[in-house]
């Protein structure tokens, strides 16, 4: 979602996305062949909708999956059993830790694409962040094809 010119366009879904980001977007899908995983926070409409939504707006790539909503932000380290309690802030950063570590193995190559920077330093070399008034430019695009091309 973007806004420019103080002006939001919506439609059944919601806020339209900014057609020159979708269009940096699609550079990167085309580009890296990757499929998108949402922690975004239009996850809570579920998976169906959200992939209704990229096909009913005719949006670039495909809705892979959704990072885990978590609902406390506590938890036990496996290794050691010490316990954490994560600022809800780094909540992000602790759903997209626990989708990489169910789905994929160390040598997976991914990027996040946000305009916040709430994330851990082990995902920093990951992060292209954004701002939500320029969105997805296109120098932001080719860092994260570059990372995903690494």
């Amino acid at each position: 979602m973007l806004r420019k010119d103080g002006i939001d366009l919506y439609d059944e879904y919601g806020a339209m996305f900014d057609p020159n980001t979708t269009s940096n977007l699609k550079s990167i899908i085309e580009q890296t062949n990757c499929k998108i995983v949402l922690s975004t926070s239009w996850r809570n409409e579920g998976l169906l909708r959200m992939r209704s939504l990229w096909k009913d707006r005719n949006l670039p790539g495909e809705i892979f999956s959704m990072t885990p909503i978590l609902l406390s932000t506590t938890y036990q380290d496996s290794q050691n059993g010490e316990m954490f309690c994560i600022p809800e802030l780094n909540a992000k950063a602790l759903e997209i830790n626990a989708w990489l570590q169910q789905y994929t193995t160390n040598s997976f190559n991914y990027v996040i694409i946000d305009d916040e920077n709430v994330f851990f330093q082990n995902q920093q070399e990951h992060l292209v962040l954004t701002n939500e008034y320029d969105g997805l430019t296109v120098d932001k695009a080719n860092r994260a094809i570059k990372i995903l091309n690494q």
